[in-house]
């Protein structure tokens, strides 16, 4: 019983061992410097941007990652995404901006990379999309309802107190008046011009013509293409070789992808706050990029 007894307790100690051994090695992964090719070889990063646009900090947190870890040489962007909220793409893209002044971002969109999506790329050093990719979107939308008509059918009256006739320019529970209207448009094309300007500047292209194409409308990867607003036709492979030959590194150099470190309760609470973030939209007026 006693022999019984110590091997349970050694059983326990090596289990107990591995757990912090594991621990500590995930430590290590998680610090922004480390890279799992050991020997200082040099790498190629892999950061993903997928689905709507709202909260940045994920991406943010990687892309963060990728710019202070000096064995990533180079940055392949995968870009899947509408677009989203206006400033978190923003500053998205002017992270990745600064990343390209420090090492080369190829951008491989996927089957989509509009709007916010397609203003994050245009950070890129070199912009690759599949014929088919729908990118383009050059365009901001604000989208609010009005519940005005249904309180009062069922009596419902609402009363706000503002202190100036447009503070409550875009509230669901009043009708919009032309002066709301023409207030709230004024923002989305004020937007719509930074937008068409970042592009310009970005794509080297004159903003008389990027305005001429910003109606909002989506372009395949092969118009694209023609109009100067990505580089070539290609997927990953593609803009990975590109990667390799302006670091002129070896062919079989690594391809590693990087996120930021997630947890349950990370997890558990992205989902909550995504829940009561679109919940929120729901009520109020948001611009966006999609």
């Amino acid at each position: 019983m006693a022999s019984e007894g110590r091997g349970s307790r050694v059983f326990l100690l090596a289990v107990l061992f591995f757990l912090l051994l594991a621990g500590a090695l995930g430590a290590i992964h998680s610090l922004p410097g480390y890279s799992s090719q050991g020997n200082g070889q040099a790498f190629i990063a892999k950061v993903r941007i997928e689905g709507p646009i709202f909260d940045p900090e994920k991406t943010i947190e990687a892309l963060r990652r990728v710019e202070d870890n000096p064995r990533a040489a180079g940055l392949l962007l995968v870009i899947n995404s509408p677009g989203g909220a206006v400033v978190p793409s923003w500053e998205i893209h002017d992270l990745v901006a600064r990343i390209a002044k420090k090492k080369p971002v190829a951008v491989s969109m996927q089957a989509l990379a509009a709007s916010g999506g397609y203003l994050i790329a245009c950070a890129g050093s070199r912009i690759f999309a599949y014929g088919a990719t729908a990118t383009g979107s050059v365009g901001v939308i604000l989208q609010t309802f009005s519940l005005s008509g249904l309180m009062d059918k069922i009596g419902i009256q609402s009363n706000a107190i503002v202190s100036g006739p447009l503070k409550d320019a875009g509230s669901p529970f009043s009708s919009m008046s032309a002066a709301d209207r023409k207030y709230l448009q004024g923002i989305v094309m004020n937007i719509r011009d930074q937008f068409v300007q970042l592009v310009a500047n970005d794509r080297h292209i004159p903003p008389a013509r990027v305005d001429a194409l910003a109606t909002g409308q989506v372009y395949t990867g092969l118009e694209a293409q023609k109009l100067g607003l990505v580089d070539a036709i290609g997927g990953e492979h593609a803009a990975k070789n590109w990667l390799l030959a302006q670091l002129k590194l070896p062919a079989d150099t690594r391809v590693r992808e990087v996120r930021s470190e997630n947890t349950l309760a990370d997890w558990l609470s992205t989902a909550a706050s995504s829940a009561i973030a679109y919940l929120v939209a729901q009520s109020t007026a948001r611009f966006y990029l999609f």
